[in-house]
This record gives structure tokens, sequence and C-alpha cells, in this order.
């Protein structure tokens, strides 16, 4: 796996509020912290101020994705859709609070996961322990979660977090697209976030929200398969939920890995100082 070390400015004044995946306000980010991503991962800066680095990471991924050696009439229109669609991504992610993207941007065996992990710092000025905002993030989860029987209480780094799993958006590309969308596959967004007070700085937030994008398996699938003992596509479905399963056990064992670093009044640990030598900004 690939190490990840993010260093942010020191503290500045909130930003806007976005109602999104969490009812704290995105401020500017002052927590510390790396955590370790698969090889062939790209920690892609969402903010405004991060542009410029931004366009050197994307123009790195894509020199490592089509190499100079590529026929330049061939590789030259797939560098401007690949950077157009990674800035553009990544920009829309910025824009809505994030302080970055995390993307699978090289394949591994010719796949390449449709997943992506937005990190996102929140304010939280209620005064509320963090133990009562976790309890709320869960409450509040309650009537989508996709494990009914997880209670969504996690441990990052030694503290408390909350982790609530939803399936968030189908789309059906025949039903919004007519006669353009026919032929594309209904999908689901199942989400996995994670919830983390900043330790040293009461009322920050780090949300991880992890989005694996996969084929959505019909509704009348699951009543089928209890009036029957057979089902022709319950091969193709049970290895599409599979992958998702797969996947989000990956984002799971990532934020196993999930360190904060100057942390006042603590010294890092062997292998935390191990870590922040080899990692770098990705």
């Amino acid at each position: 796996m690939s190490d990840t070390t993010r260093t942010d400015a020191p503290d500045t004044a909130p930003t806007d509020t976005d109602p999104d995946a969490t009812d704290l306000p995105r401020t500017d980010p002052t927590a510390s912290f790396f955590m370790v991503v698969p090889p062939g991962w790209a920690r892609l800066p969402a903010r405004e101020d991060d542009r410029q680095e931004l366009a050197a990471i994307v123009r790195d991924v894509i020199a490592r994705a089509l190499p100079d050696d590529l026929p330049r009439d061939r590789a030259e229109p797939l560098r401007q859709e690949m950077r157009k669609r990674l800035t553009a991504t990544v920009v829309e992610a910025g824009d809505n609070g994030a302080n970055a993207v995390y993307l699978a941007v090289q394949p591994v065996d010719g796949y390449t996961p449709p997943v992506s992990i937005i990190e996102t710092e929140v304010e939280d000025e209620s005064d509320q322990a963090p133990e009562q905002v976790i309890a709320q993030v869960l409450a509040d989860a309650l009537p989508t979660r996709h494990d009914q029987d997880d209670p969504g209480i996690r441990e990052v780094d030694g503290g408390i977090a909350a982790r609530t799993e939803t399936v968030i958006r189908r789309v059906d590309p025949g039903a919004e697209l007519p006669g353009l969308g026919d032929d594309l596959p209904v999908v689901d967004d199942r989400q996995v976030v994670y919830t983390i007070p900043v330790p040293h700085r009461p009322g920050r937030w780090v949300v991880m929200s992890f989005s694996a994008i996969s084929a959505a398996k019909p509704a009348s699938t699951h009543d089928a398969a209890a009036d029957t003992d057979t089902d022709t596509d319950s091969g193709a479905d049970d290895t599409t939920d599979h992958l998702t399963d797969a996947l989000v056990t990956l984002f799971d064992a990532i934020m196993t890995t999930f360190r904060w670093t100057d942390v006042p009044g603590t010294e890092p640990t062997t292998l935390e100082r191990r870590l922040a030598q080899l990692g770098g900004a990705a």
C-alpha cells in the first residue's frame, strides 16, 4: 500500500455551510493526519487555493497512465479527456466543501474500481461532547442504514468515531434520459462515512466519505428469490454484491491506518514516525 501524508495550514476563519453528508458546517482545514492508501490511488487537493498543486498532480497521474512513448495523435486526446474529467470531478467536490478527493487512478490487473473517497473538515459550534454528536449522527442515519445490526461505533486512532453505511442513490439512466440511456445499467451508490472528532481541536471534525458505484440489483430479484429456489440473475447479482462488499472492506482497512499527527502533549510511535518519513504529498 502507498503512504499518504496530509499536513494542513494554520487555523483560519470558517467558510460557508453546506448541508452535505453531515449537518456540521465546513471550515478551513487545521487537522493534520496521514493514512495509507492502495497503490495506484492519488490524493487530489480540492480547495480553490490548491488549484496549482492539483494541476501538477493531474499531470503526473496522466503521465503515469499515458507515457510519452505512445503515439501523440492517439494519446493527446486521451490526455485532454483525462485532465478534463479528473479536474472537473475534484473542482466540483471542492466547490461543495471538500478538502481533497482520493481516486483510484491506475488499474490493477486491468481493473480500476469505481470508487472515491472525499475528505472534508467541518466545525461544530454546539458545544456538544463528541459522544453526543456521534450519537446524533448515528440516530439520523438509522432509517437508511445498510446493516441494521451494526451499531456504527468505531475506534479511529484510539478515539471514538461514527461509521454509517447507506445506499444513497439509485440512478436509472433509461428513466432520466429516455432514448439515450436505455442501454445503460441502473446503478447504486453505496456510501460509507466516517465522522471523526479531531482530538486536539474541540469542535473540529474530519469526515471521510467513501463511495462505490455498482450495478443495482432489481427490486424484483429479492421477491423472486423468496418465491423460488432458482434465479437466473442471482449469480451476477451475487458477484456485484461481493465486489462492492470487498471495496467497502478495503475502505474500512484504509481507515484502520488513519493516524493524527502533531497532537499536542503526545509523542508519535515508532511506526508513526516511520510512516511519516515514508509518506509524502500524494
